[in-house]
């Protein structure tokens, strides 16, 4: 989708860099593959520990899933009047491209391909935004953009909520497991929060 496309091209650039640096297979910071989710976190992809089927299918339907939190939180910095709904755009901004690096590096360390920042990819995967939501967003401001972004949002966030949860019964990988109890917790506090400014 063309406007949406050219949305986010800071935070795909950096991504993108990330991608490059880690291919490259430099050592260090700059290789998110070689950086523990959480400091001093035993048994990261770093420590060749892979993960299991259901950490891999985590980290590969939560980055399109992350991507599109990311494409929405863009159009609220052109089209959002409520400075709570602007605030909350940029912190998810922040918050999920770098648990996108993240989980890119797990897959890259675990020879397995990394979904990329097309924004037209995985909207028929379950617990994504439809096209026909994103459309519906791009054609309003204001006050009735806000109304309808913290609706659409709060529904995105259940969604992975729901996939975090899932891997956390299933999955292995104890940075996996790490960041789907941070989502869990984010995102439940952010929903309850959403759910107030609605009421």
């Amino acid at each position: 989708m063309k406007t949406t496309a050219l949305m986010i091209p800071a935070v795909a650039l950096t991504l993108a860099a990330c991608s490059a640096t880690a291919g490259a297979g430099s050592a260090g910071p700059a290789n998110p593959a070689a950086v523990p989710y959480a400091a001093g976190q035993a048994g990261n992809a770093a420590a060749g520990q892979a993960g299991n089927d259901a950490d891999v299918r985590f980290s590969q339907e939560m980055i399109p899933h992350h991507w599109q939190a990311i494409q929405i939180a863009a159009l609220a910095s052109d089209r959002g009047s409520d400075p709570y709904v602007r605030k909350l755009a940029r912190e998810i901004t922040e918050n999920e491209a770098a648990d996108i690096r993240v989980m890119s590096g797990w897959l890259r360390s675990w020879g397995k391909p990394v979904p990329s920042g097309d924004l037209g990819s995985g909207h028929d995967m379950p617990g994504m935004i439809s096209q026909t939501q994103i459309l519906a967003l791009e054609g309003r401001s204001g006050a009735d953009f806000d109304r309808l972004w913290l609706t659409v949002l709060a529904k995105h966030l259940d969604s992975g909520i729901a996939m975090a949860e899932k891997v956390l019964g299933a999955g292995t990988h104890p940075g996996t497991r790490d960041l789907a109890k941070k989502i869990v917790t984010t995102q439940r506090a952010e929903i309850a929060q959403i759910t107030d400014r609605l009421g």
